[in-house]
């Protein structure tokens, strides 16, 4: 009886105090600038989705938030407009700056040049606009970069893709670059590779 009595007093003491045992880690969250730079005008909504899931889902909540503005992509275009680099030989210093304005833990950035696909005939070992085998032409230009502030660390990926298949077997642009942008975010996590 005295047990249930003292325990029934801390109870009460406990209540009355607001004590609250913690239930949950607290998070700091850590921004991440996905940058797109489209200089095709072939990417939609839908394609830019696609993207965006490949690093939401290397950098995702509890630990990442991306962020949903417009800033790092503004940020972005000051600093290489500033830099006068090409986008193709960008230097940890061009990303540690976007970095910093944005501000951002983790900045991703795809600069696309061009993307195209379209159907060519095949007579031999000769493409034509007409007759033969149908196939399908792609062609993708694009340089990936994955920078890291807490390391310091770039990755970057150029893209130089130009295959001509069968139209079953083909690759879509998009995916091509899908594909490697969620190897590049693998690959700096050091997450294996899908």
């Amino acid at each position: 009886m005295k047990k249930s009595w003292f325990l029934g007093l801390v109870v009460l003491l406990t209540c009355l105090c607001g004590f609250q045992p913690p239930t949950e880690a607290a998070f700091a969250y850590k921004p991440v600038a996905f940058v797109l730079l489209d200089n095709t005008g072939e990417v939609n909504k839908d394609i830019a989705s696609s993207w965006y899931e490949q690093v939401r889902q290397a950098y995702h909540v509890p630990y990442y938030e991306i962020i949903k503005t417009d800033t790092p992509r503004q940020v972005a275009l000051e600093v290489l407009a500033a830099s006068k680099e090409p986008v193709a030989r960008l230097t940890p210093a061009v990303f540690k700056e976007i970095a910093q304005k944005v501000p951002a833990e983790v900045v991703v950035l795809v600069a696309l040049r061009q993307m195209q696909q379209r159907l060519v005939y095949s007579t031999g070992f000769r493409w034509h606009d007409e007759g033969g085998e149908m196939l399908e032409e792609v062609r993708v230009v694009a340089d990936l970069y994955v920078y890291r502030t807490d390391t310091q660390q770039l990755l970057g990926q150029k893209i130089r893709y130009w295959e001509t298949e069968e139209v079953p077997v083909s690759t879509p642009a998009p995916e091509v670059v899908k594909w490697e942008l969620r190897r590049l975010v693998n690959k700096m996590e050091h997450r294996e590779q899908i």
